[in-house]
């Protein structure tokens, strides 16, 4: 079995050999149905392996926040301590360089280097969908990364068969940070052809305390989020949705939200508020092989207010307005998705002591993207996209405009029955952007500059023998001209980033038990050098990370699981900068359902049972008295109930 906290790296190196001991060991690991799998299911359809989070597997987490989402995707970090301080990281690489969207909606820019900028609610979500590194044309324009696609529930997915108007309440406690969370949802068919959604979700929460019984003081957030939707089928070929969101994050936190407090970092009044409105239009003809066509629109605006901070009152202010128009053909053994996209982002940062400061860009995308059932066993696909880049800079008064083409090849091979290939290379590129908010009155970009161009390559095989899954894959990403600071005051072409590594996943199911594990290892590098914790908006180093799974169907309604998340020693960092430690960290929990339906649910998590202190990879180390990180919450019970009328 896995050690409880593995702190060093004396580790067996073939993950696969780990994978087959894990599941050896235990008697656990000859039983279960494919739930855990499912969840997290593995398609080799595009240039790299997608990973995909379901609503079942979000419930099982009581998820509350960006950690909880993707706390089982080894190739996902989440760091930060406080909620407000939590970026993403995929294979080492900041969600700044990926595409991220809500229901289609781009949620472009970056609110403040210290802080996450990306606020969702799990509580809306039905499933969310990761591509790591540059892929298919259909991905959006500038994702040097990846992309990742949040996607909300509709009426129809909480309605049961049959059902005209429904309800569910939830409610939840955290022990940890003594926090609270309620929610409340009604759906319903307005008639044959109309259905709507609407759901309120608050949450409370105090400081957390870490696992030596610290209190981390300035950590407590208060979130409230509305959302509604509205889902008509005009006619049998054509479907319109409406949905409109607004979240508010309110709280006394520091200034600079991943830091510990000190001098420089004093605590202030902040709110982060982000409203989403889409429109989505569908018609699918039965009897026209040509047409399937989707159009999106969207408007979406997200602001962070300082109020009475170390520089006075600020407000940093992001709209993006956009739409994507898209097609899908059947030609035989061809499918062909094409379409052109467009976003436009206005950016400013107001203070009543130094006025405002304004930024604008914008990008336009033609893209096709193919993919052809050559044999029975052999799948291709390949496309392109290009796309348009112009930004108008006030700071600077200069204006930039680049364009280029992003293509893409890949391949799956059934070698066997059980056997399957698959691999490919992509390119994407990014024009000038929108810099973040609170350096907008400071930061301008280098006239020179040019268009950041990434490569990612892609190998890996999947393998199914009875009731046993294994998959790998290896990749390399290499970000040439990547963008980073030049100077105190200038962004400009850095170098070339690069990240490598591979991952490997192994699962067993049985009748009423499953067992996985996954494992993910990346090595970003900026001209050859490690990336730090500094290096933000781009990436950070994050060691060898494994995810172990075991879920359990102990009764019809009962279900018991355990997660262990466990990260290697980090040797190999940035000079000057100190290795992280290994650590190992156990969640448990159950879920029952007392009534004979699925009316009322219990739910109780235990997230780091035996009470581990230590510091996520992905959150800011150490680095000084002031640039100080934070360690992650100690022990959290979480209990919560849900009752569907």
């Amino acid at each position: 079995m896995l050690s409880e906290t593995p702190t060093s790296s004396h580790w067996p190196r073939n993950p696969l050999w780990l994978a087959i001991a894990l599941l050896g060991a235990s008697p656990l690991a000859l039983a279960q149905q494919a739930q855990q799998l499912d969840a997290l299911e593995i398609t080799a359809e595009r240039l790299s392996a997608d990973r995909v989070v379901d609503e079942e597997l979000l419930q099982r987490r009581q998820a509350d926040d960006l950690r909880d989402v993707f706390a089982d995707l080894p190739e996902v970090a989440v760091g930060g301590g406080a909620p407000a301080a939590q970026k993403l990281y995929v294979r080492g690489l900041e969600d700044t360089l990926l595409n991220v969207t809500v229901d289609g909606a781009t949620q472009s820019g970056n609110l403040f280097h210290h802080q996450g900028r990306l606020m969702v609610e799990p509580e809306l979500l039905k499933r969310v969908e990761v591509v790591a590194g540059a892929g298919e044309a259909t991905n959006g324009p500038g994702a040097l990364g990846g992309a990742i696609r949040f996607v909300t529930k509709d009426p129809e997915d909480l309605l049961r068969p049959g059902q005209r108007l429904g309800a569910l309440l939830k409610g939840g406690y955290f022990s940890n940070a003594d926090g609270h969370k309620a929610s409340a949802s009604l759906y319903g068919r307005l008639t044959d052809d109309w259905s709507a959604l609407a759901t309120l979700t608050r949450t409370d929460q105090g400081d957390y305390r870490d696992a030596d019984g610290t209190t981390q003081p300035f950590t407590a957030t208060e979130r409230f989020t509305g959302f509604t939707k509205l889902v008509g089928q005009l006619t049998e070929a054509q479907k319109l949705t409406l949905s409109y969101e607004r979240s508010e994050d309110q709280a006394f936190r520091l200034h600079r939200p991943h830091w510990i407090p000190s001098a420089r970092n004093a605590p202030i009044d902040q709110e982060v508020v982000r409203e989403t409105l889409i429109g989505k239009y569908g018609v699918a003809s039965s009897d026209n092989d040509w047409l399937d066509l989707d159009l999106t629109l969207y408007h979406t605006e997200t602001s962070l207010e300082h109020i009475e901070g170390p520089f006075g009152d600020y407000i940093g202010t992001m709209r993006s307005h956009g739409g994507d128009l898209r097609n899908h053909s059947r030609v035989g053994e061809l499918t062909l998705s094409y379409g052109i996209d467009y976003r436009k982002d206005e950016a400013s940062l107001g203070s009543p002591l130094y006025g405002t400061d304004r930024e604008e860009g914008s990008v336009v995308g033609l893209y096709l993207q193919n993919h052809y059932q050559l044999t029975d066993r052999l799948r291709l696909s390949a496309g392109a996209r290009h796309d348009w880049f112009e930004l108008d800079e006030a700071l600077s008064g200069n204006s930039f405009s680049e364009s280029g083409w992003s293509p893409n090849l890949g391949f799956k091979f059934e070698a066997t029955e059980r056997l399957a290939l698959h691999g490919g290379w992509a390119r994407a590129i990014r024009g000038t952007q929108v810099k973040e908010l609170f350096v907008l009155d400071w930061h301008s970009n280098a006239e020179e500059r040019k268009e950041e161009v990434a490569d990612n390559v892609e190998l890996g095989a999947t393998y199914r023998h009875g009731n046993l899954y294994l998959a790998v894959d290896a990749f390399e990403t290499r970000i040439d001209d990547v963008v980073g600071k030049v100077d105190n005051r200038t962004l400009g072409n850095v170098g070339e980033l690069k990240t490598r590594g591979f991952n490997a996943r192994i699962g067993y199911e049985w009748e009423r038990l499953d067992a996985s594990l996954a494992y993910s290892r990346a090595r970003p590098e900026l001209n050859g050098e490690p990336l730090s914790d500094d290096d933000m908006a781009l990436g950070t180093s994050i060691g060898n990370s494994w995810v172990a799974n075991v879920n359990v169907q102990a009764t019809h309604d009962l279900e018991l699981g355990w997660t262990g998340r466990f990260a290697e020693r980090l040797t190999r960092v940035a000079e000057g900068y100190p290795e992280k430690a290994g650590y190992g960290v156990n969640d448990l929990y159950a879920r029952w359902r007392p009534l004979a339906d699925d009316r009322l649910t219990l739910s109780l998590r235990v997230n780091n049972v035996f009470d581990k202190q230590y510091f996520d990879h992905a959150s800011y180390g150490d680095a000084g008295a002031i640039a100080h990180g934070l360690p992650e919450p100690g022990r959290d019970i979480r209990l919560g109930a849900s009752y569907r009328f």
